[in-house]
């Protein structure tokens, strides 16, 4: 039988989502003695739910979630599927959530993708405008989401070089020439992917287990061949939101 080949079909990019989401949140107590710290709300809607529904409107990507659950895990995942999304959403529960960091629950999550693809590493206390949702999922390449605007002592930084690729990224770093604030929010490649989990196992396996996901991340952009960018979101609204003036703030600025 002959085949027909349609010319200018346009295929979508595929990519999995990983949102880390195991966390107490002992800071936003009593908020969050009876649900996970993603749930949260901000001006009445939880943090968790607008980055979904953000994800789940972007129609020119093919993806997959995957969110890394631990604490209140149960009421988390009956949130999210009362939600009634359309995206394709999937759960890893780490039960060690307590003792672990999120660099162990990313660790988890990499290890439970089927599909060698692109990721997008988001962690779930972040509150964004929804462009910036869209940018980084729609990038082809590694980015990390950083925001020129501020600087913030307690905020993760990244320092770039002359060529403005990132070569370090630590909360230490110092305010300076080339030193921006993250908003939390990568974008890897299939290969900056591979090289993440690798670097996440070996740190895993020497007995670290309570690691940022960035300690592998500034290991990774200190290698000679790493090619990780910025992508500046400056002058868009986002928000960590850690404690109480956190989530007073953000409910200032998102409004």
């Amino acid at each position: 039988m002959e085949r027909h080949i349609t010319k200018n079909k346009r295929y979508k990019m595929k990519k999995d989502i990983i949102i880390l989401a195991a966390g107490i949140g002992s800071r936003l107590r009593p908020l969050t003695d009876k649900v996970p710290k993603t749930m949260v709300r901000v001006n009445g809607e939880a943090i968790i739910e607008r980055l979904l529904k953000q994800i789940d409107a972007i129609d020119n990507v093919d993806i997959n979630i995957k969110i890394a659950s631990g604490y209140k895990s149960e009421i988390l995942k009956n949130f999210v599927n009362e939600l009634g999304l359309s995206v394709n959403i999937e759960f890893v529960e780490n039960h060690d959530y307590d003792t672990t960091n999120n660099m162990y629950s990313l660790h988890m999550v990499l290890s439970a993708l089927e599909e060698d693809n692109d990721i997008v590493i988001i962690n779930a206390d972040c509150f964004y405008d929804n462009s910036i949702v869209e940018q980084i999922i729609a990038s082809t390449g590694n980015y990390i989401a950083i925001d020129k605007g501020i600087f913030n002592e307690e905020s993760m930084k990244v320092k770039t070089n002359n060529s403005k690729k990132v070569i370090g990224m630590s909360k230490t770093l110092e305010e300076g020439s080339e030193v921006y604030v993250s908003i939390d929010i990568y974008a890897f490649d299939k290969t900056c992917r591979n090289r993440i989990f690798q670097i996440s196992s070996e740190i895993i396996s020497n007995g670290e287990l309570n690691s940022w996901t960035e300690v592998a991340i500034n290991l990774l952009a200190q290698e000679e061949n790493s090619n990780i960018k910025c992508l500046n979101i400056t002058g868009k609204r986002w928000m960590e939101i850690d404690n109480h003036m956190d989530l007073k703030n953000a409910e200032n600025i998102f409004n």
